[in-house]
C-alpha cells in the first residue's frame, strides 16, 4: 500500500513540475526575406518589456506586454540603417538580448544572451538578496546612503547561489542603494526609511 500511495505521489509531483514548466515563457525570433523581424513569446507570467536598441544604447523602439498574455509582433526594419542592434525582453527576473546585423538585403541573428537578474525582496525593514551566479564571477555588493557614502562593502567570489539579507530595522532616517555588480551587469535596489 505504500508504494501504491508513493507512486502516486511522485506522479502527482512530476505532472505538477511539468505544468508549471509548460507556463515559462518561450522565446522564439527568426529573420525573413523582406527585411523584418518575427518576434514570438508565449504567455508571460509577470510584466516583460520588449525593446530594440542600437549599439550606442538609443532605444528605437520599447513596449510593456501585460502579464499572461501571448505576444507576437513583426518588426519591420526596412528604415533602419545597416549596423548592429539588440533585441531586449526583460523581466524582474531575467533579460534575454538578442544580438542582430541589418544588412542592405537581409538581417543575421549574431547572439542570444541570458542574464539572471538578482531578486530584491524588502519585508519588515530587512532586505533580502538572492542571485543565481552560474559562472562564478565575482560579485561586488554595497550599501550606499543617499550622499553616496559606502555604508557596506563585500566582494563574493566562486559562490553560485548568492543569499544576503541588510537589516535596515535600526538605520537613520535616509535613503539608500543596493548595488550589485557582477563582470558585465550593475543591478540597483533602493530603500527609504522613514
Amino acid at each position: 500500500m505504500k508504494k501504491v500511495v508513493r507512486s502516486i505521489a511522485v506522479v502527482a509531483l512530476m505532472f505538477a513540475a511539468a505544468t508549471g514548466l509548460a507556463k515559462e515563457p518561450k522565446l522564439s525570433l527568426a529573420p525573413n526575406s523582406e527585411k523584418s523581424l518575427n518576434f514570438e513569446m508565449d504567455t508571460t507570467s509577470e510584466q516583460t518589456i520588449v525593446s530594440i536598441i542600437d549599439t550606442n544604447g538609443e532605444i528605437i523602439y520599447t513596449e510593456k506586454i501585460a502579464t499572461g498574455n501571448i505576444y507576437s509582433k513583426k518588426f519591420n526594419l526596412q528604415n533602419l540603417p545597416e549596423g548592429n542592434y539588440f533585441l531586449e525582453v526583460e523581466s524582474s527576473m531575467k533579460e534575454t538580448i538578442f544580438g542582430f546585423t541589418v544588412n542592405d538585403s537581409k538581417i543575421m541573428i549574431r547572439e542570444k544572451k541570458e542574464n539572471v537578474k538578482p531578486i530584491f525582496r524588502q519585508k519588515d525593514g530587512r532586505v533580502f538578496l538572492n542571485l543565481l551566479n552560474l559562472q562564478k564571477d565575482a560579485v561586488k555588493i554595497a550599501v550606499m546612503d543617499s550622499e553616496g557614502r559606502s555604508i557596506f562593502q563585500e566582494t563574493i567570489t566562486d559562490e553560485m547561489l548568492i543569499e544576503k539579507t541588510f537589516n535596515f530595522k535600526n538605520a537613520f532616517e535616509d535613503s539608500y542603494t543596493i548595488l550589485v555588480k557582477s563582470k558585465d551587469d550593475i543591478y540597483f535596489e533602493y530603500v527609504t526609511v522613514e
